[in-house]
Parts: C-alpha cells; sequence; structure tokens
C-alpha cells in the first residue's frame, strides 16, 4: 500500500510548509548534505508539480511516496495544445551548500532522459539551471553532476550563461520534456550535495581504469579482445583522460558473420586500430557537455554526432544504453551498435600520413592549451606505429620508450614533448628508409 498521491495538473496544490524537505542526517560522508529524502510523509510536505496545463498542454504529472521511502514521479506526457512537459519541484527554502561542487541523485527510471532543475534565491519560477538525467529501465543508478553542468534556462531556451552558487540553493526539481508522448515513471531515492573532486577520486581508487571498469562489467569481452589485438587496451588503461563510446558483445554480434574474426587477425591491425580509435574520444566528456555540443571528434578523426531524438540519446547511428560511468583515467558511454569510420579502401593511410596527421592535431590542441587531449592522441599514434609493418625495429624500440618515459611524467605538457619526440624520430627513420 503506497502511503501519499499527490497528482495535479495545475499550480494549485495543498498548502505546503515552508520547511518541508526532510534533510537526512545520517549515512552521509563529510562533505556531503542531503538536499532530498523522502522517508516519511512530512518530506513530501513541500514538494508541488508544475505541469503543461499551465500553457494549455494536457500532460498528467504527479509524485507520491512508497513504502520503500522514495518518491515516484509519474503520469502521462502529452504533446497535444502544444503541451509535452510534466515536472515537480519543491517550495522555495534555504537548502543551500557552500563548497560543494556536484549533486549526486539516486534514482531509477524508465530509460528516458530527464532534466534535474535547481533554482537559487529570488530567481523567477520559469527559470531554472538544468542538467541531463539519464536513465537504464529498471535500474537504480547514482549520478553525479557537477554544478558547472547546470545551465540557466527559461521556458526550455537557454540563457546567457551564469555559474550557479551552491550556497544560493533554494529549490530543486525534475522535469521531462522529451518530445516522447506516453507513460513516464522516475523513482527517487535521494538528492545531495557533494564534493565533485572527493567524489571522483573516490570512484577512481583501486586502479579502476576504463579497461578495469570494463573487464568487471561482463559485457564487453568482445571490445577489450579487439583492443588487445590492436595494441590499444594498454593505452586505454593509461593515464587519459579518455571518453570511450563502448559497444557491448551484442553490439558486436551484430556485424556480419565472420566480420570480428576477421578484424582480429594480423593483416587487418590497421582497420581494427581505425575503428577502435573512432569511439574514442581525447579527454573526459560527459553526456550533458556532450549533448551541449552536439558532436565531437574521434581519435580517428570523425565528427560523432550527440543527438536527443525521439525520447533518446543517439550517438552516431546508435542508441545511448548508459552514460557516465567514471573510470580513474576517464568515462564511459554504452552503446548498442559498432561506430564504423568511413575508412578509404583505396589508399590506407601509410605511416607517415598517420603521424602527420597526429602532429597537425595535436600541435592545434596543443596551442589552445589542451595538452591533456595533445598527448593522448600522440599516445595512441605511438601505440599504433608500433604495430605497423614497415616500422622498423628500431623506431619501435624508440617508440616503447617514449610511452614508458610520458607514463612516468606528471605534466601533460612534458608528455605531449617525449611522445613527439618518439614520433618524430619515427618519421626521420621512415624517411631514411626511403633513401
Amino acid at each position: 500500500m503506497k502511503n501519499s498521491n499527490h497528482f495535479s495538473r495545475n499550480l494549485s496544490l495543498r498548502c505546503a510548509s515552508a520547511i518541508g524537505m526532510l534533510l537526512l542526517h545520517t549515512s552521509l560522508e563529510a562533505g556531503e548534505k542531503a538536499l532530498a529524502s523522502f522517508k516519511n510523509d512530512d518530506s513530501l510536505e513541500s514538494w508541488t508539480s508544475v505541469n503543461d496545463g499551465v500553457m494549455g498542454g494536457v500532460s498528467k504529472g504527479g509524485f507520491e511516496r512508497l513504502d520503500e521511502g522514495t518518491l515516484l514521479f509519474k503520469g502521462e506526457l502529452s504533446l497535444e495544445n502544444n503541451g509535452g512537459f510534466a515536472s515537480i519541484r519543491t517550495k522555495p527554502a534555504k537548502i543551500g551548500f557552500a563548497g560543494a561542487n556536484a549533486i549526486v541523485v539516486k534514482a531509477k527510471g524508465d530509460g528516458r532522459t530527464y532534466w534535474v532543475d535547481l533554482r537559487v534565491t529570488n530567481q523567477m519560477s520559469a527559470t531554472s539551471y538544468r542538467a541531463y538525467l539519464s536513465t537504464t529501465a529498471g535500474e537504480w543508478k547514482e549520478t553525479t553532476i557537477p554544478f558547472t553542468d547546470f545551465k540557466p534556462q527559461a521556458f526550455g531556451q537557454e540563457l546567457p550563461y551564469k555559474a550557479i552558487d551552491p550556497a544560493d540553493l533554494a529549490s530543486i526539481g525534475f522535469t521531462l520534456a522529451d518530445k516522447k508522448a506516453g507513460a513516464f515513471a522516475l523513482e527517487i531515492e535521494f538528492v545531495k550535495a557533494t564534493d565533485e573532486a572527493k567524489t571522483e577520486k573516490k570512484v577512481g581508487a583501486g586502479g579502476n581504469t576504463i579497461v578495469d571498469v570494463a573487464a568487471a562489467a561482463g559485457s564487453f569481452k568482445t571490445l577489450l579482445t579487439a583492443a588487445k589485438a590492436a595494441g590499444l587496451a594498454d593505452v586505454l588503461a593509461g593515464e587519459g583522460p579518455f571518453t570511450v563510446l563502448a559497444p557491448t558483445d551484442e553490439a558486436f554480434a551484430k556485424l556480419p558473420d565472420g566480420t570480428v574474426a576477421a578484424l582480429l587477425k594480423p593483416e587487418n591491425k590497421d582497420q581494427l586500430v581505425a575503428i577502435l580509435k573512432n569511439h574514442v574520444i581525447a579527454g573526459k566528456v560527459t553526456l550533458v557537455k556532450a549533448l551541449d555540443a552536439g558532436s565531437g571528434e574521434s581519435l580517428y578523426g570523425s565528427k560523432i554526432s550527440f543527438q536527443f531524438e525521439d525520447g533518446r540519446v543517439r550517438v552516431g547511428n546508435a542508441a545511448l544504453i548508459k552514460a557516465d560511468i567514471a573510470a580513474s583515467n576517464g568515462i564511459i558511454h554504452v552503446i548498442d551498435q559498432i561506430l564504423l569510420p568511413a575508412i578509404k579502401e583505396t589508399k590506407p593511410l601509410s605511416s607517415m600520413g598517420l603521424i602527420e596527421l597526429a602532429i597537425d592535431r595535436g600541435v592545434t590542441l596543443f596551442n589552445n592549451d589542451e595538452t591533456a587531449a595533445c598527448a593522448a592522441i600522440y599516445e595512441v599514434t605511438c601505440e599504433a606505429l608500433r604495430v605497423r609493418d614497415d616500422v622498423s625495429e628500431d623506431s619501435r624500440k624508440v617508440l616503447g620508450r617514449a610511452l614508458k618515459a610520458a607514463s612516468a611524467e606528471k605534466s601533460d605538457r612534458e608528455k605531449a614533448w617525449i611522445l613527439r619526440a618518439g614520433i618524430d624520430r619515427t618519421a626521420e627513420n621512415l624517411e631514411s628508409a626511403k633513401k
């Protein structure tokens, strides 16, 4: 039996107390503060729902507290009468937390992407700071969202950016406006303010690299096998940071019979490397940042699009299954299709062509002070060159020493210079071999 039911299509809800939000005082680490939890009926006193009925729409959305001590936000989204949104929020109250860098939301969704809404003191009710909250149907997930990911908006239109002040937080809410009609349900256990840097350090503790996290998941066996065959597994286990668009084993199984086996053959390494590099973006790109940018450039050089379409996030030709899986050296987004690059079959990229391409992109990044991304490109290039047939044994040793020295260097700038020296020496050897 459910304890309370609060469904409404308009702004006139029952009177709520000014202190509606129950704050947790247990199970929190130092530097954390619960902004919302739902342990008893009183915890709902400050919550209200605001749906598109205020603009003539007919969407239905509301909330109730379940016996498990969670808040269920559910209803029916309709696109009729120019509608298309449902939301819940807390009434204004002083809930800020000075010094916090992020919020953490623990929720179980239905596979749709929601917004987390934050409001500050003296802010108009029609404006808010919003950030994406992706969900996987039927699965609980803790999502850490830095305050820098929240963008100010009004009536769905983005406003000029102004950083949010965590100490000035006055309201928390959730909105669904994905332009997909139908029933929805989002169950929320808690929202808490935290220190993002501290949280990321905790997640990355114990050597949880991208390779470690993928191996522990158990659903990326083909991807890891391919990365090892291409000589890229050590790169993805390196410092990074990298963003990996990780196809599941089921995604690889969708390829024509025999494709994976053929790609794993030594004579097809170049093609395998190209495909895998098309699934890696230099730097740590969260889903929010990817959607804001609209696209990102893979290490192969392809433009990978990130779009919100038909209630789901699409990454290139693939659908996003799960986003923002943290690793100590980057982040993973899980996808359901292989992102095949546009490989020219007439003339494969030569080793010298690979070097020229890496330097062209690396120099631009380095000059823009994106030294970590530059170093990442040089690192992947060094690894790729080591397995090419036209690269001499001497050059392979040079590249190996550069990779080893770079891995011990803390400065991204110096790391880029070390790797660049190895690439330049290899280029000289390739030119000498032609004479």
